[in-house]
């Protein structure tokens, strides 16, 4: 980050305003000269990087084409970008995602006991942003009931319990379906919107009452991209669409139903399915079944994502997943196939005698 700051000929600025619990610098980054504020805060939880790196190639785009292309040159003018790059840097070097006292900092902004939310609330009274962006990434979703991935979730939070829609949500709103309406053009079918039950404590709703129109990011999943480069795309080209928007005010026009038609995120995908295996009983039953599986992220925090956990078995055909695999109507017997248990990919494809990936 410093990097990028040094090579941007001032174009760029990056203050530390504040530390972490464990003493780590949170810093601010600043690019743009105009009167509209924006403020953008990833990694609010320490394992979910997907929005970051976002950002550092938004970084990149704006210093590498300020001087060439016209748009960029006239968005800088008329918006001032605060960034907050990584707000949980403790967490962050544990890749957990709470902070160093295990406090989820998202529910966090009333008390503001740690240091790292309080950091937050400080700069939206001081920066006093009109837009804010609450980058996250989510747990592997579908779109509704469907079998397709959810691969960004956007939510306009509520900032009361009957989901009111004041001028700053409804702002908040079109800046989401301007989203909803850019990112299908690149993953059609695989958006949704995140649950709008207010939730007191969290950041995105009391940002929302404090007058600052903020949108959730939720960052999701892709098939065969375990490190998220497509979802990290969309990302950079929803925050671009989206600051070039608030600056030329165009998010005004946008309707409001690319944002309330989309499908809630709902949980019906697995990691894998094996699909037609044959299920085995002692008493001599026997019948084809599919075997759900997800990878438990706890358990492949220091792996390649190579312990899956049994979620479900049975009939699994209204389920959709990341990877499907062919059960080739291999045998196991039931006692094998014990829910919740955890074990290694590869030991349960050879359990099924099926080949190894």
């Amino acid at each position: 980050m410093f990097d990028i700051v040094v090579k941007s000929n001032k174009l760029m600025s990056m203050d530390e305003i504040g530390t972490s619990i464990e003493g780590r610098s949170i810093n601010l980054v600043t690019i743009g000269k105009g009167h509209k504020k924006v403020l953008l805060w990833s990694q609010m939880h320490g394992d979910e990087s997907t929005a970051t790196l976002a950002l550092m190639d938004t970084f990149n785009l704006l210093l590498c084409r300020s001087s060439a292309e016209r748009w960029v040159t006239e968005m800088l003018r008329e918006v001032t970008i605060h960034v907050i790059p990584m707000l949980n840097p403790d967490g962050a070097e544990r890749g957990d995602r709470r902070t160093a006292v295990g406090l989820d900092m998202n529910r966090d902004a009333l008390d503001l006991a740690t240091p790292e939310a309080r950091i937050l609330r400080d700069m939206q009274r001081r920066l006093k942003p009109a837009f804010g962006f609450n980058l996250h990434d989510q747990e592997l979703s579908s779109v509704g009931n469907s079998k397709n991935v959810t691969a960004i979730a956007l939510l306009a939070p509520a900032a009361d319990e009957k989901k009111t829609r004041p001028p700053v949500r409804l702002r908040a709103m079109r800046v989401a379906s301007l989203l909803a309406r850019t990112l299908s053009q690149f993953a059609q079918g695989h958006l949704a919107s995140y649950d709008d039950t207010f939730e007191p404590r969290a950041f995105g709703d009391n940002m929302q009452r404090w007058g600052t129109s903020t949108v959730l990011i939720e960052s999701g999943q892709w098939p065969k991209d375990g490190e998220k480069s497509f979802i990290r795309k969309l990302n950079y080209v929803g925050i671009l669409v989206a600051v070039q928007s608030i600056a030329r005010g165009s998010f005004q026009d946008v309707s409001l139903d690319y944002y309330s038609d989309l499908a809630m995120n709902a949980k019906r995908l697995y990691d894998i399915i094996i699909r037609g295996i044959t299920l085995r009983h002692p008493s001599g039953w026997s019948h084809s079944v599919d075997v759900g599986l997800l990878f438990d992220a706890e358990l492949n925090k220091n792996q390649e994502r190579s312990i899956v956990t049994i979620k479900d078995v049975g009939d699994l055909r209204t389920y959709g997943a990341l990877e499907t695999i062919d059960g080739a109507s291999r045998t196991v017997l039931s006692q094998q196939l014990m829910l919740n248990h955890s074990l290694p990919l590869m030991e349960f494809l050879s359990i099924l005698q099926l080949p190894h990936r």
